[in-house]
């Protein structure tokens, strides 16, 4: 009776099992009606025959190997229905097993092997084969080339586009996948990616033991902190970045650096170094580091022999602590030169020679991040003289021009940029910088300013400059006061600069087609390949050049404006006074060998036809 029972305990498991098989490890992939993505080992029957066994699911393969049990798979099952995802995912969300048992089953199930990433250490030569982004991306490490084909460890062995385009660009028909958890792909990417600088400016701050300690993920405090915090500032300001973001993950840490508008890592400490990192972080900001529920905001100053460091720091919750994001700001000193900027010769002097107006309206207009502040500090830079007034409003004040007047909205204490603005019309200005058009009452007193004596400057987030005489309108401002008070709109964008170590490359044939390049053009052209070395971080590019959009209104826009035309009429207008689009401007540089056509592509939009 005892072994009857026994048998069908075990015939229950089984036929509770063989259910849930039914149901494990599907994703949209394996969903009824869809095919799966076929390796060259895939052991899955084609639609077209039977002669290859069924793959087993990976619910099976986990419990055949006595890593979980039918009832645990159950429990996945259940959890993976309200927050998607794989049930291999959701295992180990409900620590039911690691990270390193279902990368074990998985390799079994899909029948190929793991790599280690801790032992390996793939060549340069290797690894110049796909570029940074792509291989951040796609979560793919090319390891070996073995037999005419290229190993990849892949955090999702199963995605047949990503080989497939690895195959494209590698050059390799054959890929074999190899299976790597993704923790040990962060790992992998903070040691490769990391310049031996790094690694040396850790150790100095944090003297040998210290940086030791920081890198086997010690719950560390006190002085190593202090100093690992100290050291990642000025870390930061030396590489140029203009963000630093500390992100709290289930395991470790992301310390990533914003360098010429891309994010870039830089290391991956142990999960335990998140709450003392962000502790002292939020000490040094005077906030309020009881405070982990709400998010906040503060100011770092260091003083420096070279120069005074000035952080805004924000603090955010999310789910495994506070992200934490650091601006770096700068005070005074590094003020752009408006001949460095960029401008072509005609486009320099048009913009000086708008600026040297006694009234009307300059806009700068483009995407956050993409220079106009900048650009604006610049002109205001340019034309600073003792004897005109100039006075700004912004949000923040990120860095100071002498001789100049700044205001800093805050909302708290009733300072608004409207309120303000009225303010500083009271103050006798000669100029007046806003730090964004942001509203309708703020653009209205802006334009009014324009026509009665007033140079203004300001920025609106615009994609073009047709598209900023649109926006003006859409806020409500009359067709005819915008005709009369707009003197120049500049459009810019910021694409990376290729690096020194980018190689004369040739261009495929279907970006010649996108940018409808001639043969004249690409006679002369000069296009680079990006190729990655330690002073670029591997990624191929070493700062950012500005591309421009220039329009000072003619009388033929002008009427077209007074008269209420839409962006339509606009664009004509300019297309038939040979304006030169942005999408050019990028092209030219691109062709000159500055940047690329992929960064072109990236970062602009095609103008309308």
């Amino acid at each position: 009776m005892i072994a009857r029972r026994a048998q069908g305990s075990d015939a229950s498991a089984r036929r509770t099992l063989r259910c849930v098989q039914a149901q494990v490890g599907r994703s949209p992939a394996d969903s009824p009606g869809t095919p799966r993505p076929r390796m060259a080992n895939d052991t899955t029957p084609s639609p077209s025959g039977t002669s290859a066994p069924a793959r087993k699911r990976i619910g099976e393969v986990l419990v055949e190997a006595g890593l979980v049990s039918v009832e645990q798979v159950v429990m996945a099952l259940a959890y993976q229905r309200v927050h998607g995802g794989r049930i291999g995912a959701a295992l180990v969300a409900l620590g039911m097993l690691d990270a390193d048992q279902l990368n074990g089953g998985l390799a079994a199930q899909l029948g190929i092997a793991t790599a280690d990433l801790e032992s390996l250490s793939p060549p340069e030569d290797l690894m110049a084969l796909l570029p940074e982004p792509f291989i951040r991306d796609r979560k793919v490490i090319p390891l070996a080339v073995q037999n005419r084909a290229l190993v990849l460890g892949m955090v999702d062995a199963q995605d047949q586009k990503t080989i497939t385009e690895v195959g494209r660009a590698t050059g390799h028909r054959n890929i074999e996948p190899r299976l790597i958890t993704e923790g040990s792909f962060e790992r992998f990417l903070a040691g490769r990616f990391t310049t031996p600088e790094v690694i040396q400016d850790l150790r100095t701050a944090l003297g040998e033991n210290g940086a030791a300690l920081f890198e086997k993920g010690a719950a560390l405090d006190g002085a190593p902190i202090v100093s690992f915090v100290e050291w990642l500032l000025r870390y930061a300001v030396k590489q140029g970045a203009s963000d630093i973001h500390i992100e709290p993950y289930e395991s470790y840490v992301r310390i990533r650096l914003r360098v010429d508008g891309s994010l870039r890592g830089i290391l991956t400490p142990a999960a335990t170094l998140a709450s003392p990192i962000i502790s002292h972080i939020k000490v040094m900001a005077q906030m309020d580091i009881s405070e982990r529920r709400k998010p906040q905001d503060g100011h770092i100053e260091i003083p420096s022999a070279e120069e005074e460091l000035h952080f805004r720091v924000s603090t955010l919750p999310v789910v495994h602590g506070e992200k934490c994001v650091i601006r770096l700001l700068r005070k005074e000193g590094h003020l752009a030169d408006l001949a460095r900027l960029g401008f072509g010769r005609e486009q320099y002097k048009l913009i000086c020679d708008t600026a040297a107006l006694p009234q009307g309206l300059i806009l700068v207009t483009g995407p956050t991040g993409s220079g106009k502040t900048t650009t604006l500090h610049a002109v205001l830079n340019h034309i600073n003289d003792p004897d005109i007034n100039i006075v700004t409003i912004e949000d923040p004040v990120e860095q100071t021009l002498p001789g100049i007047n700044h205001v800093q909205v805050s909302e708290k204490g009733g300072v608004t940029f409207s309120s303000a603005l009225r303010s500083i019309l009271r103050q006798d200005p000669d100029i007046v910088f806003v730090g964004e058009m942001r509203d309708p009452e703020v653009s209205a007193i802006a334009v009014k300013a324009a026509l009665t004596g007033h140079l203004v400057l300001s920025t609106l987030h615009t994609n073009g400059t047709a598209e900023t005489f649109a926006r003006l309108a859409d806020m409500g401002l009359p067709s005819y006061l915008i005709a009369s008070s707009v003197q120049l709109v500049v459009a810019q964008r910021l694409v990376r600069r290729v690096c020194s170590c980018a190689i004369i490359g040739s261009v495929d044939a279907e970006l010649v087609d996108r940018f409808g390049l001639t043969e004249a053009q690409l006679a002369t052209a000069v296009l680079k390949k990006p190729v990655g070395c330690p002073r670029c971080l591997n990624t191929g590019y070493k700062g950012r050049v500005a591309v421009y959009e220039m329009v000072a209104p003619s009388a033929k826009l002008r009427e077209v404006l007074r008269t209420g035309g839409g962006e339509s009429e606009i664009v004509a207008c300019m297309k038939s006074e040979g304006v030169k689009w942005m999408w050019d401007s990028g092209v030219a540089r691109a062709l000159a060998g500055e940047t690329t056509l992929e960064e072109v592509a990236r970062t602009i939009n095609p103008p309308a036809k």
